[in-house]
């Protein structure tokens, strides 16, 4: 009971600290989204080392109050040797002028750590219908905007506001906050491949991890994994307004209908997983599911399509993971049913479709009895702050964190996943506030007080 009533005491002094100055936190928001640190993956040009001003901008920030600090740029060639095939791993992927940061902050003995951490990189802004410049912070009707409020700069700058506030305060934690950002989360996860290996070879003993990414402040102890492929479908070409003989005949074969029966078959096998209860969470408000992202199809407004191509995105849960972590079982699931699919039409059957694996981002799950978890729960409870209960349908890097570091791991942060990605991306001020101190009390709850 003591020693709640005290970290239910240091929680309100941090979070009156944290409301009177609400701006200069919103002030290091809006700086971090003024960085335009779009993961080169996802665009043509322009962006190659478009995280490295970001990141250059938190080194400063940091080492000015205090932190040590590092940056540092992946080993693509050490990943390899040692993680090629397993989550997190991409190949061919470069990061000159791509580093990772890690920063420390001890408040007072060296305890143990508690590791707040997240990625730097954000999607492209490119799409018409900003209402702001999505790369400038805008504040209307008590909201953020820009590209990045919510995934997830919204979170890396409430840590910041929120370890800060301790700082300056006369309450000494037993331990140290370590804050970490990481390049090329958006395609693929190598940055945290990077940190997740430094981290577990370091001697460093942490209570745990907090992932920010947006989970409307729910405490998230378990994200989805995500698979990415593409099915190549092969037709033959022939004039479109032309009577075409069968095929067995020579004549044309629409590559863009046989895609269609490709993506009926789909179809057939999410109403499957809609039943199943392998493919359900408690956590988690739908079953995984198989979307389809791009459909390409044809050459020439006069030809039937010689090829096509389908773009998908599936989820897998924990229990669906190999012994590698990786969604191994689900990817020979849909292989199976793809050409099973495609022995009902005899085109396809003789010219069966092809899968081409892109990325496979491992699921996690803490266990809710894990020491971790139970504090956290404990502590937001003491602090009086709500504590919800819930799941992430997306993936996040907590895997790496949590299963190759070895380190337990959360995902809780500001703002909805909904938002994240769209025109118009934004977070509400309340939200960032609340998400600022919760990370204060997660704090204090983890390193304990003098």
């Amino acid at each position: 009971m003591e020693n709640s009533t005290k970290l239910a005491s240091a929680v309100n002094e941090i979070s009156d600290r944290l409301e009177n100055e609400l701006d200069s936190g919103l002030d290091l928001l809006k700086s971090l989204i003024g960085f335009q640190s779009v993961n080169p993956a996802l665009t043509d040009s322009g962006f190659e080392k478009a995280e490295l001003p970001a990141q250059e901008f938190l080194e400063e920030w940091l080492y000015s109050r205090g932190w040590d600090v590092e940056l540092w740029e992946p080993d693509s060639e050490m990943l390899k040797d040692n993680y090629k095939g397993e989550p997190g791993f991409v190949e061919d992927r470069k990061f000159d002028g791509r580093p990772n940061l890690v920063a420390r902050l001890p408040y007072s003995h060296n305890q143990r750590t508690l590791l707040l951490h997240g990625h730097i990189d954000v999607v492209p802004a490119d799409e018409s219908g900003w209402e702001v410049n999505p790369f400038e912070g805008a504040i209307k009707d008590n909201r953020i905007y820009g590209r990045g409020t919510v995934d997830m700069k919204g979170g890396l700058a409430a840590m910041l506001f929120a370890s800060s506030a301790i700082a300056d305060s006369d309450i000494n934690p037993l331990g140290a906050v370590e804050f970490a950002t990481v390049s090329d989360e958006e395609a693929g996860g190598m940055g945290t491949l990077a940190l997740a290996h430094r981290l577990k070879n370091n001697d460093i003993p942490y209570s745990g991890s907090i992932l920010g990414e947006p989970t409307n402040l729910m405490v998230a102890p378990v994200s989805r994994g995500i698979l990415w492929g593409k099915i190549k479908i092969e037709g033959r070409s022939g004039h479109i307004e032309v009577n075409q003989p069968h095929w067995e005949e020579g004549g044309a074969v629409d590559a863009f209908r046989k895609g269609l029966k490709v993506v009926r078959a789909i179809d057939d096998l999410n109403r499957e997983w809609s039943k199943r209860p392998d493919k359900l969470h408690s956590l988690l408000p739908r079953p995984c599911m198989i979307n389809i992202a791009e459909f390409n199809a044809g050459h020439s407004p006069t030809s039937f399509a010689d090829s096509s191509e389908i773009t998908f995105n599936v989820q897998y849960l924990p229990q669906e993971q190999d012994e590698k972590g990786l969604g191994t079982k689900v990817k020979a699931e849909i292989e199976e049913h793809v050409a099973r699919a495609a022995k009902l039409d005899p085109w396809l059957e003789e010219h069966p479709p092809e899968i081409d694996w892109i990325i496979d981002a491992d699921s996690y799950e803490l266990p809710r009895d894990h020491e971790f978890f139970k504090k956290t729960k404990e502590g937001l409870e003491s602090s009086d702050l709500e504590f919800e209960l819930g799941g992430v349908e997306t993936h996040t890097d907590a895997g790496r964190i949590g299963y190759l570091a070895g380190i337990p791991t959360i995902n809780l942060g500001p703002g909805e996943m909904r938002f994240a990605h769209q025109v118009n991306e934004h977070l509400a001020v309340e939200n960032f506030l609340k998400a600022a101190k919760i990370y204060a009390a997660l704090i204090l709850a983890h390193l304990g007080m003098d």
